[in-house]
């Protein structure tokens, strides 16, 4: 755990302060077995102790995913952020998600999963492929009948 600030711009004064924070390192063991790195950071406001960033770095020290949390809310006893941003540096892609409606902790029914099949689309079960051509044998050509194996 680090002891840390960062410049904020003041509600009030519309100035930059520096905002204490407590930062939380993770370090992991490095899947090709080089030692220990540094996997990811949790920061947060001392004030509050709510996070409001996560950074995610790949054993080479690089960022893969920074992560910003703002503007939390009360949502039946449950804080949690409405804006959240995040930013993979890597692939050049960030993206900006907007909580407009949360709901939490309600019982969730059977028929949510239940996904029913578009009319007019065709059901392909992958576990039993259909008109699959055996290895090096040309595919059958349209109207013809799977043959047995």
């Amino acid at each position: 755990m680090e002891n840390d600030t960062e410049a904020v711009v003041d509600a009030k004064t519309k100035k930059l302060v520096q905002q204490p924070d407590y930062v939380i390192d993770i370090i992991r063991r490095s899947d090709s077995d080089q030692g220990w790195y540094l996997f990811r950071k949790i920061i947060f406001e001392r004030v509050n102790l709510v996070p409001h960033q996560q950074i995610i770095y790949d054993e080479a020290g690089e960022i893969e995913t920074s992560v910003t949390y703002q503007v939390y809310e009360d949502h039946n006893g449950v804080s949690f952020p409405k804006v959240i941003e995040i930013d993979r540096p890597r692939e050049e892609y960030s993206i900006r998600l907007i909580v407009d409606k949360l709901v939490i902790n309600e019982p969730i029914r059977d028929d949510q999963f239940v996904l029913q099949q578009p009319p007019g689309s065709q059901l392909v079960d992958l576990d039993y492929p259909q008109n699959a051509p055996a290895k090096g044998a040309p595919a059958p050509g349209p109207g013809a009948t799977p043959q047995p194996k």
